[in-house]
This record gives structure tokens, C-alpha cells and sequence, in this order.
């Protein structure tokens, strides 16, 4: 299987296009960053084989860069272990190498990741995979659900009657219908759009219960979520203060997903649309809270990184003081302010905490 791996002159036209610079600026970069030159080094001493490109410029080119570079190595790995499986057709190829993001690989992927034993595959090895494959399809629609299950019953194979046929069918149908790359796409859709993220106060809150105070009865739409909000969510359920649940409008998801299968006018409707609500309550729901809430934090550290290098270099920037002492305040509510004394050469006389806003218990 050939790597998907692309060659700099290739990256650089690409990432030329997307940031509006040139492509021998962004050519020369690559090969500056592949030849192990810092961004700092090359911003200062290589600036007449960039095109006087400042750091931010190289630094945005630098993170395409290996964005690009990790979609293609995944992609290549998802090829190789899909041809492995012998599985892969010139159809299945082409979307892998035409996928642009990381998540529609994963998607195009996950029917043929090896899993732990799901309901679905203990199904299968029960040789129900026929019957699901039966009631999904449109053939043969006098045939009910029950009336087709019965050729399967199979007490050897643990098949002791007709509703455990239709439920080991049901588990396959479910689990294909959440791997399904059209379902993902319109569930993240719908995810972000009607999904809340809510929290309270958890049982064993104990003393911590106090400093999440704000978060008793909380929710709030997911795309409102502000990064400090996610941030403070993260800490009080990692310290076991919080419980919080990531919901949304499971009513639209199946309307939407059942109209993508026209599921409505199916001979089997019945039975189908009460698979698609255990897919979606059992598989496509769990996966949307793990996903929704791992791009919140993702979101939410990369901002806080940001605005902490953007106040550090404030800080930094700022011109001494001179045989000045110095009184630096950090400012705080509830656990008050933390201040320091520094003396004429920047060492440090004194620390403590002082509650200036009166809004807290002296200590």
C-alpha cells in the first residue's frame, strides 16, 4: 500500500491557498522546519528565504503543516489495515484519500476497527447477521419480523426463541446504522446544534460543594459554553463534585436519521424505527457526548493558552522599574487576592492573601 503522505511541494501549494501567502514563502518554510531550524531561528535569520514572514505567519504554516502531515499518516494507516482486512474497494480508496478531516476518516473507518465483543458481534456469531440483513432490506415486504425470525431459532447457538432472534438482529442493525458515515455526519450536526451541557451538585460533593456553588441546577446550549465555564465543568467532575451530562433533542436526531432511511415507508417500519432509538440511545448518543465534550475542552485549553501567553508577553513587555518597590495584586473573590511585596531588584519580601472585595470570610 503506497503512503499518502504528500511531498513539501504538494503540502505548500495546498497550505499557500489556504493562508494567502506564496508558495515559495510556505515551500521554503517546510524545508526550513524539515532541515530542524526553530520557528524563532527561522523568523530572524532566515527571513530572505521566506519572504520576511514574521512568526505567527510561520508558526500557522508550521501547525497546518503537521495537521496535514497526520491526516495523511492516518490515512495511509487506515488503508493498509482496511486491505489487510481485505476489504478495501476502489470506492471505500477514494473516500479515504479525499477525506479532508481527521473525524471522516475515523467515520469511513469505524465499521472496520476491531472491537471488544458488542451485543452486535455476539449476534452474528449466532448467525443472525441473514436475518438482519432480511429485515433492513425491502425484500419480501409481506414478510413480518416475527414470521422471519422463526427460521432461526437455535437453542445450541443460544437462539431460544423468536424475540431473542429479533433482538440479536436488532443489536446488528443498530450498530450499522451508528457506524453509518451519513448518520455521523448528521448527528454531530444535530449534536451541536441542539445539545446542552447540564450539571449539579453530585452526592459526594462533601466540602467542595461550596466552590461550585454556581453549578447547582446549570445548563446551557453547547455552542454558548464560554472556555472558562468548560474549564470549571472539567475540575468540579474530576473532583467529584459535579455531575455533568451532556443532552440533546434525541427527537430531531431520529426524525432526521429516520427520513435518511425513509424508514417511514418501510414494510417493516415498526420494528426498525424502535432499532434506530436503541442505536441512538444505546451507540450514537454516548459517542456525541464524548465527542462534543472533548472538542469543549480542546476549545477551552487552547483559549486559555492563548490568553495566558497574550498577558504574559504584556507582562514581560512592560519597561522596568527602576529603585521602585513593588506591590503586584492577583485578584480573587472568593478565595480572595493573592499579593506579593518585590523590593527594588525584584525579589520577593512578603506574600499572602487578602479578601479587598469584603465578599468573603476573613481567615
Amino acid at each position: 500500500m503506497e503512503s499518502a503522505v504528500l511531498s513539501p511541494s504538494a503540502y505548500a501549494d495546498r497550505i499557500a491557498g489556504e493562508l494567502s501567502f506564496r508558495t515559495e514563502q510556505v515551500d521554503s518554510v517546510i524545508r526550513l522546519l524539515d532541515d530542524g531550524n526553530t520557528v524563532p531561528f527561522i523568523t530572524r535569520y532566515r527571513k530572505e528565504q521566506t519572504g520576511n514572514l514574521d512568526e505567527e505567519q510561520i508558526r500557522a504554516i508550521q501547525d497546518r503543516l503537521d495537521s496535514l502531515r497526520q491526516l495523511a499518516e492516518r490515512a495511509s494507516a487506515i488503508l493498509r489495515l482496511i486491505d489487510g482486512q481485505g476489504k478495501l474497494t476502489p470506492e471505500l480508496k477514494a473516500e479515504i484519500e479525499a477525506a479532508t478531516t481527521l473525524k471522516r476518516l475515523e467515520d469511513l473507518y469505524l465499521p472496520y476497527r476491531p472491537k471488544r465483543k458488542s451485543r452486535a458481534e455476539a449476534a452474528r456469531q449466532k448467525g443472525l447477521e441473514p436475518l438482519a440483513d432480511l429485515l433492513w432490506s425491502r425484500d419480501q415486504p409481506d414478510v413480518t419480523p416475527e414470521a422471519a425470525a422463526g427460521s432461526y431459532v437455535n437453542a445450541e447457538l443460544g437462539v431460544e426463541s423468536v424475540s431473542d432472534a429479533l433482538a440479536g438482529a436488532s443489536d446488528i442493525i443498530a450498530e450499522q446504522i451508528s457506524e453509518s458515515v451519513p448518520v455521523r455526519e448528521a448527528a454531530r450536526k444535530i449534536a451541536w446544534r441542539t445539545g446542552q451541557i447540564a450539571a449539579g451538585l453530585a452526592r459526594s460533593a462533601g466540602e467542595t460543594a461550596r466552590e461550585f456553588q454556581n453549578y447547582t441546577d446549570y445548563r446551557e446550549a453547547v455552542w454558548k459554553v464560554p472556555p472558562h465555564r468548560t474549564l470549571a465543568l472539567n475540575r468540579g467532575e474530576k473532583q467529584k463534585a459535579l455531575r455533568v451530562r451532556y443532552e440533546w433533542d434525541e427527537n430531531v436526531a431520529f426524525n432526521q436519521i429516520s427520513g435518511q432511511f425513509e424508514l417511514g415507508t418501510h414494510p417493516r417500519a415498526a420494528f426498525l424505527e424502535a432499532t434506530l432509538r436503541d442505536a441512538l440511545d444505546r451507540l450514537i448518543h454516548p459517542a456525541m457526548d464524548r465527542e462534543v465534550r472533548r472538542e469543549l475542552t480542546e476549545q477551552a485549553e487552547k483559549h486559555a493558552v492563548t490568553v495566558f501567553a497574550k498577558n504574559l508577553r504584556g507582562l514581560l513587555l512592560q519597561p522596568p522599574l527602576r529603585g521602585k518597590r513593588v506591590l503586584a495584586v492577583d485578584p480573587g473573590f472568593k478565595s480572595g487576592c493573592k499579593v506579593a511585596v518585590l523590593d527594588e531588584c525584584g525579589q520577593c519580601l512578603h506574600s499572602d492573601v487578602v479578601f479587598a472585595t469584603g465578599s468573603a470570610e476573613k481567615k
